[in-house]
């Protein structure tokens, strides 16, 4: 990531920066607009003001590379996830684990959280600074302002919202923000082509906002002989462009082993990174050098890449039309900042990307 400075930030971005550091604060904006960089100089400004804050980052992934991208606003604050902190926050004055209502450990008893901090008056001094907030449930939102906890959200405004997630509206309601959620409105990240591409699957997206002034490369969808075949164009174009960060995203692990092993082959092996959530050998990612990091679409939120390739868009064989597949991609696409490569195999184009005019998606054959 490429965290502008105080003085390169926009004037939307610096309102940002400027809120009072008490109460509660709801930020909103498309995918590329800064969310997660105005996040973390939200945390910065309120921890060199002295105040206790927290930055919950959406995944581990995600935490490692804010830590390592931004390490010297990053170092003064503490910058965690979701379920670590609740569980910290409650063994530190319980000495128990949080009331949960399943076996996994990963839904909690909101009620009776509640209700515990309720009867202890329970109160903390914290303030959180959360990235993707509308991930996170209404019941939440809730014992935060029970626990008199200051919290700035960022939120996605494109994101479908399901049942254990909250919608801005409720966000604001449940914090009792002092105002409705403020509005980063220009994209800051992509190229005016990957923006065009990502509108075709969220027509919103751009309405008024202007598009991007910086040009980059069509995106385009390759049909391929085989994944070999794939590899062998990534590793030639790895080695022509010295100054690129790529970013292979993968529908499955299965995929993410493959194509590193592959790539290994290649003599790629120290440029090769992959990330498996649940792979002791593959949780830590080192985004400081020159790399090609391998990811699946679960972990790509909050990330970014010079150049994006999807190699497996044949396994996408989900309704095209469906809100999910269609904002899937809207996301995938806004991974990318300069260049975007989609391929499959087989003799047919994924019904995903049909209908995209040659004038946004060029097409061809390796």
């Amino acid at each position: 990531m490429r965290f502008p400075s105080l003085l390169d930030l926009e004037p939307e971005q610096q309102t940002i920066v400027d809120l009072p550091f008490h109460g509660c604060h709801v930020v909103t904006g498309a995918p590329g607009a800064g969310k997660t960089v105005m996040a973390v100089y939200r945390a910065w400004m309120l921890a060199t003001a002295g105040r206790e804050v927290t930055l919950f980052a959406r995944s581990n992934l995600l935490r490692q590379y804010l830590a390592q991208a931004a390490p010297r606003l990053t170092e003064a604050l503490t910058v965690t996830t979701f379920h670590r902190w609740v569980r910290e926050f409650w063994k530190a004055r319980f000495q128990t684990a949080p009331p949960q209502t399943d076996e996994g450990g990963w839904s909690y008893d909101w009620f009776e959280m509640q209700r515990h901090c309720i009867l202890q008056h329970v109160t903390s001094k914290a303030h959180l600074v959360i990235d993707e907030g509308q991930n996170l449930p209404v019941a939440f939102y809730d014992l935060c302002r029970i626990l008199n906890i200051g919290v700035t959200v960022f939120a996605d405004e494109e994101q479908r919202i399901g049942e254990d997630q909250s919608t801005l509206l409720e966000i604001c309601e449940a914090l009792a923000a002092h105002s409705g959620p403020l509005v980063l409105r220009n994209n800051h990240r992509n190229s005016r082509e990957i923006v065009m591409l990502a509108s075709e699957f969220h027509k919103n997206s751009c309405g008024e906002k202007e598009l991007p002034a910086t040009a980059g490369q069509l995106p385009c969808v390759l049909r391929v002989p085989s994944l070999g075949h794939l590899l062998t164009s990534i590793a030639q174009y790895f080695n022509a462009q010295p100054e690129q960060r790529i970013g292979i995203i993968c529908r499955s692990t299965l995929m993410i082993r493959e194509i590193q092993s592959r790539l290994t082959h290649h003599g790629l092996a120290k440029y090769t990174q992959a990330y498996v959530h649940d792979d002791e050998h593959r949780k830590r990612m080192d985004f400081s050098g020159r790399s090609i990091r391998i990811l699946s679409t679960a972990s790509m939120k909050g990330l970014e890449f010079d150049s994006v390739f999807v190699p497996d868009l044949d396994t996408y064989t989900e309704d095209p039309t469906s809100v999910d597949a269609r904002l899937r991609f809207f996301v995938l696409c806004t991974r990318a900042r300069e260049d975007l490569h989609f391929a499959y195999r087989g003799s047919h184009e994924p019904a995903i990307l049909s209908g995209i005019p040659e004038s946004v998606l060029a097409r061809r054959s390796d």
